[in-house]
């Protein structure tokens, strides 16, 4: 398995196939997969994110702190230390959380209140919120006059 093949993978939307590869090593794909969120072509791109969601779907209730600790490091990927070169990290953990709500809805605030203070991952935390309200809208009730506004401010510059 390398970065070739699970790309390919990715591209195809053969997630079956991916999740046999996670059980064998979930590290390394995390690894790649998360590389494939920084990809600029969302061919695969797109399906990264997704596969997020997969995997939390089928592997979170099993593997709850592989997930927890994905998502400090996409969290930690959005602070200012890090250079907030994740733009990608708001849509990760909002596929995340979707999947599994009960078990990751703490994680929800952190990374709302994260994106808000930072232009550069709105367009991502506009696709994040869509994904967690229509999963449980109580995972962004208390941020959603915040996410209106900025609703407001980006129409038109996306389908969110």
């Amino acid at each position: 398995m390398n970065k070739k093949e699970i790309y390919q993978l990715l591209e195809k939307g053969f997630f079956q196939q991916l999740l046999i590869f996670f059980d064998q090593n979930p590290g390394m794909v995390r690894k790649y997969v998360t590389m494939a969120t920084l990809v600029q072509d969302e061919k695969i791109r797109r399906p990264a994110i997704e596969f997020f969601g997969f995997l939390a779907e089928k592997r979170g209730a099993v593997k709850p702190e592989f997930f927890r600790e994905t998502m400090r490091r996409h969290l930690w990927g959005m602070n200012e230390e890090s250079g907030n070169i994740d733009w990608s990290a708001p849509e990760i953990i909002g596929a995340i959380v979707s999947a599994q709500p009960k078990l990751f809805k703490e994680f929800a605030p952190v990374m709302i209140e994260l994106a808000l203070s930072e232009p550069v991952f709105h367009e991502g935390l506009l696709k994040a919120v869509k994904m967690m309200g229509a999963k449980d809208e109580s995972l962004i009730e208390y941020h959603l006059p915040r996410l209106q506004e900025l609703m407001i401010m980006n129409k038109g510059k996306g389908d969110y």
